[in-house]
């Protein structure tokens, strides 16, 4: 049976990096550990067939396993785990960190489109409330601007949009558990990255976006469960609030004596918001306290638990191609689309920048011309 003369150092690399076990690469290929670990020490060479395996699960090229292990690592480096639910990184974020460098480094390479960049500047609790006036100021939006789109997912869009535009990518990741993290970002001095839990409600990605731009003005990154138990995640809450939400707007809609929780979702309706954002909102205004914002937040994640719940166990069915459409966005969709045009790459490139075969490349184009570049 025909080896595959791998390097086993480049395949211990890529498997720490990735934060797989021995044991959980051996499951994939259905043998013992010990069998990886004379793949790694190279007394043994996998079969083609286990080559495939590995790569698959390592989500590497076949290729990459015959040379020499980069000089350095391309799953960033995050400066904290806020909230994190794990001793380490899982491997399946892991995974969609080091693609979110990738899709970067190829908007760097590819995009010749000149962008407006954000100014942000670090915020603490003085200047948080200017600060978000401020970026309200940078998008050319009024403090009583709310989107007029009817639909969440449109609201994400239409927010989404905008960011993309002054210089920040945003990605959303398919099953990563909502319980691992709801938003992720990566510092980079051009083209910082905000990665958004697909699993979260749309309403709830959106206080993520902007959760996350706080983090960036603070050159902070890290896995964010928008909770606020350290410092740095209550006012990157904070900013996210007082920008979706401006304090004039918002007490115009306060009313006395009112249930938290009611009060929350008649604030989130007004302003296309979760009621957990809606609820971060009134206790920074002090119209609610920490007891009223910890029995929002168990009510609203018990509700989206029971949405997701439902749409698990419903006959609806969702292409894997609408799902790659929705997590690479159409600003980094079109700028593929754009040098395929431009013939400078070929469809080959392209199945590898999209991560798809040509099939669903084919798909993901062909909705990219049909929208006109909507999400």
């Amino acid at each position: 049976m025909a080896r595959a003369p791998i390097d086993g150092s480049t395949l211990r690399w890529a498997r720490e990096l990735g934060r797989v076990s021995q044991e959980e690469l051996a499951r994939a290929l259905g043998v013992k550990p010990e069998r990886i670990d004379a793949f790694e020490s190279e007394e043994r060479q996998p079969t083609f067939r286990q080559l495939t395996l590995l790569a698959t699960k390592l989500d590497r090229p076949l290729g990459f396993f015959f040379a020499p292990a980069p000089a350095e690592p391309d799953v960033p480096e995050a400066a904290d785990f806020r909230g994190r639910t794990h001793d380490e990184l899982p491997p399946g974020l892991a995974r969609e960190m080091r693609r979110a460098e990738q899709h970067r480094d190829t908007m760097l390479h590819l995009d010749d489109q000149p962008r407006e960049r954000l100014e942000l500047k670090p915020l603490t609790w003085r200047t948080l409330a200017q600060s978000a006036t401020d970026l309200r100021r940078q998008f050319g939006l009024l403090d009583s601007f709310v989107p007029t789109e009817s639909q969440n997912g449109q609201v994400f869009n239409f927010w989404r949009g905008l960011i993309e535009a002054r210089g920040i990518l945003v990605f959303q990741t398919t099953k990563i558990p909502l319980e691992t993290f709801r938003g992720l970002s990566i510092h980079h001095d051009l083209l910082p990255i905000v990665l958004v839990n697909g699993g979260d409600s749309a309403a709830g990605r959106v206080f993520t976006l902007f959760h996350e731009i706080a983090h960036l003005a603070n050159r902070t990154s890290g896995l964010c469960m928008l909770h606020e138990n350290v410092n740095e995640e209550a006012l990157a809450n904070g900013f996210a609030a007082n920008f979706l939400m401006p304090e004039a707007s918002v007490r115009r809609h306060v009313t006395a004596d009112e249930d938290p929780y009611e009060l929350a979702v008649s604030l989130a309706s007004v302003f296309k918001v979760s009621p957990l954002a809606a609820a971060v909102r009134l206790k920074t205004l002090e119209v609610i306290d920490d007891k009223d914002l910890a029995e929002v937040r168990a009510t609203s994640d018990e509700a989206w638990k029971k949405v997701r719940d439902k749409r698990k166990n419903s006959d609806g069915f969702v292409p894997p191609w609408r799902l790659r459409y929705r997590d690479l966005g159409s600003t980094y969709i079109g700028t593929v689309a754009q040098a395929l045009e431009d013939q400078r790459v070929d469809m080959m490139d392209v199945t590898y920048l999209l991560n798809a075969r040509l099939p669903m490349v084919e798909q993901l184009l062909t909705e990219y011309y049909r929208t006109g570049g909507a999400d």
